[in-house]
């Protein structure tokens, strides 16, 4: 692998850690400081923000000289990260702060509809599947957009125009 495919791949990761810090605060915010009950904005806003960070680590990659390769792992890796982590901030709030997000109406009808004996039961299986699927999902989504960002991004070589 090149060391510029490298340096992306670093750089995607680097890139994941920042959005994640982003998400981690708006997910406590969001879930314990402010329960809103209802349908917010800043969730289609935090979507935005991911797959425009996810394009953005493609650019970079392509200006920086990284081949697809390195592009699509960079990607792949701030995805999967960002996936990951986000999950993870899920667990710690849902748990560490179980008795306020046992209260969100979401909670108590999946809780009602569901067969686990016990609402913390509910709450972490429902984890295990989002888990799986914020990780898988979104590391698959940051290869397409990281590749499509690598497009944008890319250096015309020597000889071609730069439309």
């Amino acid at each position: 692998m090149h060391q510029a495919d490298r340096r992306a791949i670093r750089r995607g990761a680097l890139i994941a850690g920042v959005v994640w810090l982003g998400l981690a605060v708006e997910i406590v915010l969001m879930t314990v400081v402010f329960p809103a009950g209802g349908d917010s904005i800043s969730a289609p806003l935090s979507y935005l923000g991911v797959f425009t960070a996810l394009a953005l680590t493609g650019a970079l990659a392509a200006r920086d000289g990284a081949g697809r390769r390195g592009q699509l792992f960079a990607g792949l890796v701030a995805g999967a990260a960002i996936g990951a982590l986000t999950a993870a901030t899920f667990a710690v709030v849902d748990n560490a702060w179980f008795e306020v997000v046992s209260r969100q109406q979401t909670k108590v009808a999946g809780f009602a509809e569901s067969r686990a004996a016990a609402r913390r039961e509910h709450i972490n299986d429902t984890l295990i599947g989002a888990s799986v699927f914020l990780t898988v999902g979104l590391a698959a989504f940051g290869a397409v957009m990281s590749l499509l960002g690598g497009m944008v991004g890319r250096r015309p070589a020597a000889g071609e125009s730069a439309k």
